[in-house]
């Protein structure tokens, strides 16, 4: 048993506030000695001494003894750290990369609040909530290049919300302090800030786990909870279909720790056959409810089949050899951290007194380390924002022992390091780490927001683009699946055909984003009939030929003019002489000029008219 001094050597330190009257240091002095009193008689054992270690333990009334008070100090550190990352959103709402899902997910919003239906007239392949919810907000802005930067701002509660969840189960499965570092570093782990930082459904989507796992580790499981859950769990679903493979791991987690309770002592009662039943009954019944008003939307406004199409459907792909995509996967360290956090599970369960809150932890351990083996082995094309409902789980999961190595430090040094040295350590070395990767004043988006600003000048709203994903946001594509890397193996497999110039030629689509998503016949035909003019491509194409005669070609029917390097150009076309733009049919076209000239453009008449230009790098005012 360890001395009183000892563990009274573990509770919390007054803060060293000089302003602090006397006797109140003395009062919290003398309940400090008493609370640690009444420890040591509750305690087990408070510290477990092998080979000269020591091992923090639980109590019996499930209480730690490393678990002191936050002091004042770290209060401040974690706040000042939370307040940093503040002023860098300032910087990187504007300045972080776009990531291409981005637009694409503000391009189905604008469809809400112009009265387009998903599925039915807008190619998404992602649940409907999320997009649907934004819309409204998204409408108080009216047409703005810079959206992005405005919309992920609307990410900033739903980041706060998950910081606050990681901080809640934290502190109710391990410790306050732990709580308080977990929420710390996963708000400044590089990968996780980039991606709460997006405007992306993915963030509600981890924000509905995080709430949904604060529910089964911190409450007692009944009929309200379970329904609860469900409900969660059901909003989830229409929030991004990847939800059943959340549904999946809960399940494998849940069964798990229900067989490995039968090897620890004094394992808590389990629930009766019909108490389960019940449970499970109110959790469909919850589950169900959001899902099935949603598949009745749709099925009133007749786009069910559309739905059933874009959401499940066209996101099924295969690989001839799944067994080699899994086995290559298998040597990602991330699969076999089921290993040891199902171990550490079991060794807290085994010495922890509260047996509830031990086998929530164990619960929790297990969905952290079956997440990526899941993940691996079921989910085809994996990216980034996948891990978003991970990376908090093995935040909280490292944290714990980083937290117990700090302690061991503060008592080895005679208490002059404090508990979350290494936490602080940890949080600002990612810090520097996130600046390193990207410096938040490095302006990277212009080229994004000229492609809107350029595209809002130059088309009418109900004029149609060609983009690979909705990078225009505000225009209609010509044709209806977005370009994206399912959509081109669906094409090069034949499943999908592509028809994108023949969608172009029948709605005589003026305005192109040439990008590498887009497939090899389209990018062909692009660069046959479309200029660049700066951030975006036009209908047109230059002339190169030393004469005054000059032959060209005609894919697109438009209304075209042709300009020099020098202005407008004066000639014959088609034996009629050119006054100002004219309406060309698809075929072969002859220009006679009235004097030769080195550079000769046909170019969309509505885009030379605003001053845009093929000869110079940036666009010209008119």
């Amino acid at each position: 048993m360890a001395s009183l001094e000892t563990i009274a050597s573990l509770g919390p330190r007054l803060p060293g506030d000089t302003n602090c009257a006397t006797v109140t240091r003395v009062v919290r002095i003398i309940r400090q000695f008493f609370r640690w009193t009444l420890l040591k008689t509750h305690c087990m054992t408070a510290l477990n001494v092998r080979n000269g270690r020591t091992l923090p333990l639980t109590c019996r009334d499930g209480t730690n003894p490393l678990n002191s008070d936050l002091s004042g100090t770290e209060i401040f550190l974690a706040g000042s750290v939370f307040s940093l990352l503040l002023i860098l959103k300032w910087f990187y709402a504007r300045n972080q990369p776009w990531d291409s899902d981005e637009p694409q997910h503000l391009h189905v919003v604008w469809a809400w609040t112009v009265g387009l239906l998903p599925y039915r007239d807008v190619f998404d392949n992602h649940s409907p909530l999320f997009q649907a919810l934004s819309a409204p907000l998204f409408n108080c802005f009216g047409e703005r290049a810079d959206i992005v930067t405005i919309m992920r701002w609307a990410m900033l509660p739903l980041a706060v919300l998950i910081l606050w969840l990681i901080n809640f189960i934290g502190s109710h499965l391990f410790s306050s302090r732990i709580g308080l570092w977990s929420c710390t570093i996963a708000a400044t782990y590089p990968d996780l800030y980039a991606k709460l930082n997006e405007f992306r459904p993915d963030v509600l989507w981890t924000a509905l786990w995080l709430i949904l796992l604060a529910i089964l580790t911190t409450r007692r499981i009944h009929s309200g909870t379970a329904f609860i859950s469900g409900l969660v769990l059901g909003i989830a679903f229409a929030v991004s279909m990847k939800t059943i493979f959340l549904l999946l791991t809960l399940c494998l987690s849940a069964g798990f720790t229900y067989i490995l309770q039968g090897f620890l002592p004094k394992a808590p009662n389990r629930a009766s056959a019909t108490e389960v039943f019940v449970c499970m009954f109110a959790s469909v019944a919850g589950f169900i409810i959001v899902p099935a008003l949603v598949v009745a939307f749709f099925a009133w406004h007749q786009s069910f089949s559309q739905m059933v199409y874009c959401v499940i459907t066209h996101n099924l792909t295969g690989y001839d050899n799944r067994l080699a995509l899994i086995l290559g996967r298998m040597r990602d360290v991330r699969f076999w951290l089921f290993v040891p956090l199902t171990i550490a599970g079991l060794w807290l369960a085994r010495f922890d007194q509260n047996k509830t809150k031990s086998h929530r932890r164990l619960f929790l351990l297990l969905v952290t380390g079956l997440f990526c083996p899941l993940l691996f082995s079921f989910w085809p094309l994996i990216s980034k924002q996948d891990f978003l409902p991970f990376l908090p789980l093995l935040v909280i999961s490292l944290v714990a022992p980083l937290i117990w190595l700090g302690e061991w430090m503060r008592l080895k040094s005679g208490n002059r390091a404090p508990a979350y040295l290494l936490a602080i350590i940890v949080a600002g070395v990612e810090l520097l780490w996130m600046v390193k990767m990207h410096s938040p004043t490095k302006a990277v988006n212009q080229g994004h927001i000229q492609i809107i600003a350029d595209t809002l000048k130059l088309t009418r709203p109900s004029e149609t683009v060609i983009d690979a994903k909705g990078q225009t946001i505000y225009r209609p594509r010509a044709y209806y699946y977005v370009l994206e890397q399912l959509t081109r193996e669906h094409v090069t497999e034949g499943k999908i055909q592509d028809e994108v110039p023949d969608r172009v030629i029948e709605k005589g689509t003026a305005l192109a984003v040439p990008t590498w998503w887009l497939t090899k016949k389209t990018a062909d035909f692009i660069s046959r009939n479309y200029i660049s003019v700066g951030a975006v491509s036009v209908l047109g194409q230059k002339l190169h030929s030393k004469s005054d005669h000059l032959d060209f070609r005609i894919d697109v029917p438009q209304q075209y003019s042709i300009i020099t390097d020098r202005g407008q150009a004066f000639g014959i076309l088609d034996g009629v002489a050119m006054n100002g733009g004219r309406y060309l049919s698809a075929g072969l076209h002859r220009l006679i000029l009235d004097s030769p000239a080195n550079s000769v453009a046909v170019i969309w008449s509505r885009a030379a008219d605003k001053g845009f230009s093929p000869f110079r790098s940036e666009k010209l005012n008119n």
